[in-house]
């Protein structure tokens, strides 16, 4: 075969091409770290990169975003709980205090003062956010557990149905014969058959207590058309229906009872009402619903019962009823069901966890009732010290000085000094009472921060989990696109050495033709 001198031309380009090419890979692998510029170039290593870099991703986002977020909502929450427990201590303690017979009505009443004000202290401790989302409202971040103002709890106006079990029933002790401030100045006393003044004397009665007191016995709604828009009168006035709380056509609140007795239903205004045995009394004022025998025996067979009623007069520090019960908004026509509000966030692979904690889950809105109920049996004792004082001045009167108002006067005050004991002796009781309901309550608090400190804890193993994959991941990634230096360099200088060397021998291949060898 003849080997011509354009044939040992064109080889010789054709390697130096091979060699320039071996050199600028490596000069770009130098340059960008990286095995590879295009997929074209190693599909494999570049399948590999994308899901090792989709990977990486995911676990970044897990590791370096969600869980610490998570934790910090989680310790934000247990930080608010800690301060609950730590009032509800206190609360234990007062009632401690107020239970002893040692303490006089005056030290009790600053007692109760300070319940009052621990009271606020609890609920605001539902209040907390974290970055700008309150962590006990469930879904409705952006919404205060209480009312930070009388503005706008002066715009809330519910219709609220609250459900009851057997273990809500409680009893109340009411007074018979006591004695009013009209009783006193009128000199109005009751005398038995024998001529003896009538004396007040205590009973119990079984009650339903309400999350709110001051509410209203009558449900107003108002009319919306297709839209969901107020329909307005005539006037331009909102077209309203109001419904007036009595057993309804369902039987809701009209139970009967094992004998087919029918129960009736009655509105009362009387803190002391007492119910016959086939009654329910609805107190809107004290917001308690009263049972006879045969209705709490039917209640508390049932183990179910449920009361709807209409509260729009919310004051600054109130709890938001949507919290805790199923409300209808009288405003919007907006029905809320109180169901569980998880809130979750992805923290792994198929893993998720919960970061909230609701406030009927930790700040029990019986608490708040149970103070006013000892607030209440303080406040008792103070008047019938106060109506005592008021009867030994009339006495020291002259116009009370005749032996009949006289007779009166000293009935009323023996009365008075009988009721005023068996005051206080249910004031003694609900303190000790008290102190058994702050326990629970402290249960209560303690479990849901538990529960909190579980999910923390659940977030560091996750956490050192991710930690060594995301180290694994990247290793993997950086094994699969980044060059090993020394190797590299090495190759590199190798092929500059290769390169080099097939330009000197191009070079030399046509110095000489075949004019050279002519003549």
């Amino acid at each position: 075969m003849r080997i011509t001198n354009q044939m040992m031309i064109n080889s010789s380009m054709a390697n130096i091409q091979v060699n320039k090419k071996q050199v600028n890979t490596l000069d770009t692998q130098l340059s960008t770290q990286k095995k590879i510029n295009k997929p074209s170039e190693d599909p494999i290593i570049a399948i590999r990169a994308l899901r090792l870099r989709a990977s990486l991703n995911e676990v970044t986002q897990y590791l370096k975003k969600n869980i610490p977020d998570a934790q910090q909502w989680l310790s934000t929450t247990q930080g608010a709980l800690t301060q609950g427990e730590s009032v509800i201590n206190k609360l234990y303690e007062y009632c401690n205090q107020g239970s002893s017979d040692s303490y006089a009505s005056e030290q009790r009443n600053t007692i109760a003062e300070s319940l009052k004000a621990l009271k606020k202290t609890f609920y605001d401790e539902g209040n907390v956010d974290y970055a700008g989302r309150y962590v006990f409202t469930g879904y409705k971040t952006d919404t205060t557990l209480t009312y930070q103002s009388d503005a706008l709890a002066a715009e809330a106006d519910y219709t609220i149905t609250q459900k009851f079990g057997r273990d809500d029933i409680s009893s109340k002790t009411v007074y018979t014969n006591a004695y009013s401030n009209a009783d006193i100045l009128n000199l109005n006393v009751s005398y038995d058959a024998d001529g003896n003044a009538v004396m007040p004397n205590v009973e119990s009665v079984y009650r339903l207590r309400l999350g709110y007191s001051d509410v209203k016995n009558t449900v107003t709604t108002y009319q919306l058309d297709a839209n969901g828009n107020k329909q307005l009168d005539a006037d331009g006035n909102p077209i309203t229906t109001t419904t007036t709380v009595n057993p309804d056509a369902n039987g809701q609140y009209s139970i009967t009872d094992s004998t087919g007795t029918a129960l009736t239903f009655t509105n009362t205004t009387d803190k002391n009402y007492i119910p016959g045995d086939n009654e329910i009394a609805f107190n809107a004022t004290t917001g308690e619903v009263l049972m006879g025998e045969n209705v709490y025996k039917q209640v508390y067979t049932s183990d179910s019962f449920s009361f709807t009623y209409q509260k729009d007069n919310f004051i600054k520090d109130d709890l938001n009823p949507t919290m805790y019960y199923d409300c209808v908004d009288n405003k919007t026509g907006i029905v809320y069901d109180k169901v569980r509000e998880d809130v979750e966030y992805n923290i792994n692979y198929a893993q998720k966890i919960k970061i909230n904690t609701e406030a009927n889950e930790a700040f029990d809105i019986n608490l708040g009732r149970d103070i006013d109920d000892l607030v209440t049996s303080v406040q008792n004792v103070l008047d019938l010290e106060s109506q005592i004082s008021q009867v030994e001045g009339m006495m020291k009167q002259s116009q009370y000085s005749d032996t009949d108002s006289q007779k009166k006067l000293n009935s009323m005050l023996s009365g008075l000094n009988k009721q005023k004991t068996l005051a206080e002796d249910e004031m003694t009781k609900a303190f000790e009472s008290g102190i058994g309901q702050m326990q629970g309550y402290k249960q209560t608090i303690s479990l849901a921060n538990a529960d909190v400190g579980n999910r923390l804890t659940r977030l560091e193993l996750t956490q050192g989990r991710l930690t060594e994959q995301f180290t694994n991941v990247t290793e993997s990634k950086s094994a699969n696109e980044d060059i090993d230096l020394e190797d590299v360099v090495v190759s590199y200088t190798s092929a500059q050495l290769v390169y080099n060397a097939s330009l000197q021998a191009a070079s030399k291949v046509v110095q000489q033709t075949l004019l050279d060898f002519l003549g």
